[in-house]
């Protein structure tokens, strides 16, 4: 026996909120179509909105790319290595066991404390 099989392929959708499913009956009913026709037909709707903006997000980002010519570039790296000249406001220095005191037998506070 031969199974007849659709000409496009099936896809299951399973509303989470059933008062979708409720309204996607009434309308369907409303309109005489079916209710996978009627679904089928707003999100193809929704999906080509959604594409312009895509594509005109796209757009935009490439005339800007199209636009840069790279200004500023030089200032930008100038400044970086002016930035990397500069002394660290940090400075790490090596904690010393033998000055341990007794309020601080591990020496963590003495390590945080400014340059002594």
């Amino acid at each position: 026996m031969e199974r007849h099989r659709s000409a496009h392929p099936a896809f299951s959708l399973r509303f989470e909120n059933d008062r979708t499913r409720e309204l996607l009956r009434t309308v369907a009913e409303h309109e005489r179509v079916s209710q996978n026709r009627l679904a089928e037909q707003m999100i193809q709707r929704e999906l080509e909105v959604m594409a312009l903006g895509i594509e005109d997000s796209l757009s935009r980002t490439m005339q800007l790319l199209r636009n840069y010519r790279g200004q500023g570039r030089q200032q930008a790296w100038e400044a970086f290595a002016q930035g990397e000249g500069l002394t660290d406001p940090v400075s790490a220095r090596r904690a010393r066991p033998n000055e341990i005191q007794n309020d601080d037998p591990y020496g963590v506070a003495r390590a945080f404390e400014a340059d002594s």
